[in-house]
């Protein structure tokens, strides 16, 4: 059966409403709600000028595949922070700023970055350290439904 584990997303961007369908679908795959235990998601919850929060329960590994591959897909940034699971992994944040790669990293389970020793000791300089700790920091912007077919 697997490991399980919560997750937060929120997630911001522009999708053409065409492919709003399929979003719909992936969030219901993984049981994805507005709020924890709350109702579904559904696209009429949708909140103008806001990202898109959603969050899950009970999930395998605390993964998303599907809904991480749509956003990375559209360009949709995000940031999803997956519960731990004593004995088999650690919390963890990952951040998708539109482009590039994901950036993952070890995380509390009240949803904070956490930086290893390990990594604290690969500095050379404060400077560095505040400038990974800003990279781990991404503010997502709202998501919005685009009318017609994106150029």
């Amino acid at each position: 059966m697997g490991n399980r584990a919560p997750i937060h997303i929120t997630i911001g961007g522009t999708l053409p409403r065409e492919h709003l369908e399929v979003f719909a679908a992936h969030a219901a795959d993984y049981d994805l709600r507005t709020e924890w235990d709350g109702e579904p998601f559904d696209a009429a919850a949708l909140v103008a000028g806001e990202p898109l929060e959603l969050y899950g329960t009970e999930l395998n590994g605390g993964q998303i595949p599907a809904v991480d591959a749509f956003c990375c897909e559209h360009g949709l940034p995000f940031r999803r922070w997956s519960g731990g699971c004593l004995g088999a992994f650690m919390p963890e944040i990952v951040l998708y700023d539109g482009t590039g790669p994901l950036r993952d990293y070890t995380a509390s389970e009240d949803e904070w970055v956490l930086f290893p020793p390990s990594w604290i000791k690969g500095f050379t300089r404060l400077r560095e350290l505040k400038r990974e700790m800003a990279r781990a920091e991404l503010t997502i912007p709202p998501f919005v439904l685009l009318r017609g077919a994106r150029a």
